[in-house]
């Protein structure tokens, strides 16, 4: 739709451009609304924040790269492997490999300098769907995490994709997920405050996410990113994360039980 974008005279990837105000907003929100909850310094956040996205950068890409192995055994023969590997590093990130990575980044700033993990878990994971969502619609502008081809309502069709497929209509998957994400989002900052101080909120939004996630995948049409047993690589990490996020919620649930009952 619009790769790239004219700053002052500077061509600059939309895409990077939109994440970065994601990440820019996000962390206002986060920094300014969510900590004033906690006893963590803003600095702290601050950085912790930074710890973060070097860790979704590495992780979402390393991700990407394991999800194209057996694209590269499978098509070993036929590929300038040098090649190959320069554009695979150049673009190409998967998200739930940047989410395990930006939890590692901020547990790796926790110890290193004694904070509390759990609550700049408590503070970030809120504004995770949000950039999230942001995020997305640089996807919409670079052409990439595309959806399947569709020609019902919403239908997006590339001209001038180096990524997508061009003239074909394409489901809006980017601008659907954007929403989903965007509804999640709002579905943590209403329930906040009743859930402070536990693990609730991301058991809720590891529940939610990995639905929403799970069933798009459906609908996605970059199938590269590996399928095994009919499912994608995404949607096995979805079964994983909605487990997980089960799992967390409920001992939450049960440990504020306990609380209310001792009191």
């Amino acid at each position: 739709m619009l790769p790239y974008i004219n700053i002052f005279g500077f061509e600059l990837a939309t895409y990077g451009v939109i994440i970065f105000i994601g990440v820019v907003i996000g962390s206002i929100l986060a920094i300014q609304y969510f900590s004033k909850f906690f006893d963590i310094k803003k600095e702290d956040l601050f950085y912790a924040i930074l710890y973060s996205i070097i860790g979704v950068i590495i992780g979402a890409k390393l991700l990407y790269i394991i999800t194209n192995i057996p694209f590269l055994i499978a098509n070993y023969n036929n590929l300038d492997l040098l090649d190959t590997i320069t554009q695979m590093l150049k673009g190409g990130f998967v998200f739930y490999g940047g989410l395990i990575g930006g939890v590692l980044g901020v547990f790796i700033y926790a110890k290193q300098f004694k904070i509390s993990f759990k609550s700049l878990c408590l503070i970030l994971i809120p504004i995770v769907p949000l950039v999230h969502s942001i995020g997305r619609i640089g996807c919409l502008c670079a052409g990439c995490c595309y959806g399947m081809e569709y020609h019902g309502f919403g239908a997006i069709t590339f001209h001038n994709s180096a990524i997508a497929p061009n003239d074909v209509p394409l489901f809006p998957m980017q601008i659907v997920e954007s929403i989903c994400l965007l509804i999640i989002f709002v579905i943590l900052l209403v329930t906040y405050k009743r859930f402070l101080g536990t693990y609730k909120t991301v058991g809720l939004y590891c529940i939610l996410y990995g639905i929403v996630r799970f069933v798009l995948e459906f609908f996605r049409g970059d199938l590269i990113r590996g399928i095994f047993f009919g499912l994608s690589t995404s949607q096995w990490i979805s079964i994983v994360l909605v487990i997980v996020g089960i799992v967390i919620f409920t001992n939450a649930t049960k440990k504020k039980n306990v609380e209310t009952i001792s009191r």
